[in-house]
C-alpha cells in the first residue's frame, strides 16, 4: 500500500462514489485569535494498493506533535482497513485507490508554534505534514 497524496484541510468528505469533496485544502497555517484553540481541519489521504495488497488488512496511523516532539494527541489515531474485494471487471494492472478523510476539528492546539501530522503505513513513516499555529494580528480575520 503506498500513500498517492495527503493534504490538510478546512473540511472533506469521501463518498463511496471514489471522489473526494474538499475545501479550503493545502493549508499549513492555522490562525486563530487565542489559545488554546481547537485543530478546526481534517487530514485527507489518498492510498493505492496492487491486487494483491487490496485483499489484506492494512493499517493507518496519525500522529501529532509539537515542535518539542510532545505529543498533541493523547493517543494516536489508528485506522484498520480491512481486506477488499477486487471486482472482476477491474483492468489488469490497475491500482485501486481508497480515499481516507480523517476528522480533527476538535484536536487541540495549546499555543502557538510548529505541528506535525505524521502518516504511518503499516508501521511504516510515509509522510510529514507539518503546520504552524500563529496567533491573529488584531486586523486579521481567522
Amino acid at each position: 500500500m503506498r500513500l498517492d497524496w495527503a493534504l490538510l484541510a478546512n473540511a472533506a468528505e469521501a463518498p463511496p462514489n471514489g471522489l473526494v469533496y474538499i475545501l479550503g485544502a493545502g493549508f499549513d497555517t492555522l490562525m486563530r485569535d487565542q489559545f488554546p484553540t481547537p485543530f478546526g481541519g481534517v487530514v485527507v489521504l489518498r492510498l493505492q494498493t496492487t491486487r494483491l495488497e487490496t485483499e489484506r488488512q492494512h493499517k493507518v496511523e496519525v500522529h501529532c506533535s509539537d515542535e518539542d516532539g510532545k505529543p498533541v494527541l493523547l493517543q494516536p489515531i489508528i485506522l484498520n482497513l480491512p481486506a477488499r474485494q477486487v471486482p472482476p471487471d477491474y483492468p489488469q494492472g490497475w491500482d485501486l485507490p481508497a480515499s481516507i478523510v480523517i476528522n480533527l476539528t476538535s484536536i487541540p492546539i495549546e499555543r502557538p508554534g510548529f505541528y506535525n501530522f505524521e502518516i504511518l503505513i503499516d508501521d511504516h513513516q510515509v509522510r510529514s505534514l507539518p503546520f504552524r499555529a500563529v496567533k491573529a494580528a488584531a486586523d486579521q480575520t481567522v
